[in-house]
């Protein structure tokens, strides 16, 4: 761990656990204190350990997140949440599960990049789908995620979901934007098509990358056994 690349990436530990969830519920209600009008309607907090030499790919989340530093040195490149550095039908993939959050990357896009480095005691948020990319730098590194859904980010999902409906039937969206009566009428698309697809059964299947193919075995000379294929 302390020399590889390891990523370790504990989710929803800080609510979940007795321990922890006491604390993630402290800070979440100072956010509300600091931050009149912010108002999630659910939050999870994770803890991320990570090897010296580990990193994330360049890659978009779907979710508001806001990551608290506690141990070591990262750095962060987060670029614009628009084309080229992500396509929509990009983000529509990934909400469709057909594709995981990695989305291609090009290193000139550097140079729009906003690089923050983080020490312990420092945390960094970033707009909803901006894409970005994460390396350590020094030691063993231990961080907190809050992973937050919200009003705003719901009905982007939405959107984003709807267009990928749309583009299943054969229509080409025209837009992503979440204003005016046309987003409210693509959310009620997304909801019934997932209504839908319930009703009739449509397997679940996970997120590319999500699927669980080991089990922890402390009995086992690597501490995990490998899961058969199906």
């Amino acid at each position: 761990m302390r020399e590889g690349k390891l990523w370790i990436n504990l989710r929803q530990a800080m609510d979940t656990d007795p321990v922890y969830k006491p604390i993630f519920e402290a800070l979440i209600s100072q956010l509300k204190r600091l931050n009149p009008g912010f108002s999630p309607l659910r939050a999870y907090g994770g803890i991320l350990i990570s090897s010296p030499r580990a990193q994330v790919f360049f890659h978009s989340d779907v979710s508001e997140t806001l990551l608290l530093h506690v141990k070591g040195r990262k750095r962060f490149r987060i670029y614009p949440p628009r084309a080229p550095f992500v396509d929509p039908q990009f983000m529509e993939a990934i909400l469709h599960k057909t594709q995981t959050e990695d989305v291609p990357f090009d290193p000139a896009w550097d140079e729009q990049a906003a690089q923050i480095d983080l020490d312990p005691g420092a945390f960094v948020s970033w707009p909803l789908h901006a894409p970005h990319r994460v390396e350590n730098l020094e030691g063993l590194n231990v961080s907190i995620t809050v992973e937050m859904v919200t009003p705003q980010s719901t009905l982007q999902n939405g959107v984003y979901h709807a267009n990928g409906v749309l583009r299943q039937a054969g229509w080409t969206p025209r837009t992503a934007s979440t204003r005016g009566v046309q987003a409210y009428a693509k959310m009620g698309l997304s909801r019934a098509f997932k209504a839908y697809q319930s009703v009739m059964g449509a397997p679940s299947e996970p997120a590319p990358k999500s699927e669980t193919t080991f089990d922890v075995d402390l009995a086992h000379k690597d501490g995990l056994s490998d899961r058969a294929t199906a």
